[in-house]
């Protein structure tokens, strides 16, 4: 008798052992199941932010490419200034690259340079093509085209270190620019990178109050501006693009 209860207490043990086993088994199958689904759902959720990424590049291009086509169209009714923009925009960013600024920054550093005088849609054409001096109040006004730009772009988030850019590329390193005055090291460092490309393009320019500077004496007036009005390391950098034969023709 007691081997036949011996024999019974082992046979219900295996039996649970089976059913445990049997449970066991079929959680697994549901985990298994379960992680199949969450891989899909975390791959349909990285597809979804490719999907989303491209979407917002695509939009922020066009925002970009609108401002820059309202920058176009100012500087197409003045034969003085057409082409001015993409000029500073493109030795913006050599400079930046020289300046051993990321190859992300030197491209935000060049979109400001083709927006940077986006503002002047809001100042007066008589004030604009101006051939004589401005007088004190058509100065005033000629001072707002940094904040007006500036004020333009900033609803575009992605783009504020280029806002800041513009509004400052005006600013001087001893103070004495505008609007803000700020000076050297406040001065933001692609502010003053346009400032050089800006400065450069317009002293080799034809402008409605003087004849361009030969390229030669263009570079002498920067490099006496070094310290006091433009960033000497940016200057030199600019310097040592013309020794190494830079391809740009203006140069």
């Amino acid at each position: 008798m007691a081997g036949e209860v011996d024999i019974s207490q082992v046979l219900l043990y295996a039996r649970d052992l089976k059913a445990q086993y049997d449970a066991t088994r079929a959680r697994e199958r549901d985990l298994r199941s379960a992680h199949g689904r969450l891989q899909a759902a975390y791959q349909q959720s990285l597809r979804y932010a490719r999907e989303l990424g491209a979407v917002h590049g695509r939009l922020q291009r066009a925002f970009l490419q609108s401002l820059l086509g309202l920058a176009n169209a100012l500087e197409a009714k003045d034969p003085y200034t057409r082409g001015h923009s993409e000029r500073v925009a493109r030795l913006a960013q050599q400079l930046a690259l020289r300046v051993g600024c990321a190859p992300s920054e030197s491209r935000v550093i060049a979109q400001a340079g083709l927006l940077h005088d986006l503002g002047k849609i809001g100042i007066p054409e008589a004030v604009l093509r101006k051939a004589g001096p401005l007088t004190g109040d058509e100065w005033e006004l000629m001072r707002e085209h940094p904040v007006v730009g500036a004020r333009i772009v900033s609803p575009l988030e992605f783009f504020s270190e280029g806002a800041l850019i513009i509004r400052h590329h005006h600013e001087r390193q001893d103070g004495s620019g505008y609007p803000a005055g700020l000076s050297g090291a406040a001065i933001p460092l692609g502010a003053r990178i346009v400032a050089v490309a800006d400065v450069y393009d317009a002293l080799t320019s034809d402008r409605p109050y003087r004849q361009s500077l030969a390229r030669a004496e263009a570079r002498r007036w920067l490099e006496e501006a070094a310290e006091r009005l433009l960033d000497a390391r940016i200057v030199s950098a600019f310097l040592g693009l013309v020794a190494d034969g830079c391809p740009d023709p203006r140069i």
